[in-house]
């Protein structure tokens, strides 16, 4: 204390101001903060599907594209480390409510459907975006027999494209043993 006092008056006083600046930083950083800074977005609901192997592995993704009304509004793509794998991560974060199709080619494999459903714009706290109904985490085996499942084995949101799901330009003959009137779309009936 007796130092302080020997001070001249103008040291004293930048000695006071940088006090009294040193305070006033401590007490803001000591202030709990607003905002999404805060805890108010600690409990947000999950928005984002993660369409993933367990492994670092490349499972052989070939083609992915998404359909409906909930799916991002960017080009669909998917992720690795960048240094041993290039696409192992799908991440889907609905942009509105209702389905996204998630398409997915494997090689070797017949094409699946990863069928997602993203509820209405969540109003807890600070938290942004659309709440997932349903699993959030599904797994693309690596095994090139087995099909994507959530992350607790269930398939129920999965499906296979039989053929690529393309539906076959020129119809199947007909097997029945009627007439080429009735194939034709004719009437056979005597009037």
């Amino acid at each position: 204390m007796l130092k302080l006092l020997a001070i001249p008056g103008r040291r004293r006083w930048l000695f006071a101001l940088a006090a009294a600046a040193l305070a006033g930083a401590a007490s803001l950083i000591s202030v709990t903060p607003v905002g999404c800074a805060s805890s108010c977005g600690s409990n947000c609901p999950i928005t984002t599907v993660t369409i993933s192997t367990t492994t670092n592995v490349d499972p052989g993704i070939l083609d992915i594209a998404w359909l409906g009304p909930a799916c991002p509004n960017h080009t669909p793509g998917c992720r690795g480390d960048d240094q041993t794998t290039f696409c192992n991560r799908i991440d889907v974060t609905g942009s509105a409510p209702g389905n996204c199709d998630v398409l997915i080619d494997l090689y070797g494999r017949e094409p699946m459907v990863v069928h997602l459903t993203f509820g209405p714009a969540t109003t807890q706290g600070c938290c942004a975006g659309y709440p997932v109904i349903g699993d959030y985490r599904y797994i693309i085996p690596v095994p090139m027999d087995g099909g994507i499942y959530s992350g607790d084995g269930n398939t129920d949101a999965v499906s296979i494209l039989r053929d690529a799901g393309i539906v076959e330009a020129t119809p199947a003959p007909d097997a029945g043993g009627d007439t080429a009137a009735d194939d034709a779309g004719g009437d056979t009936d005597a009037d």
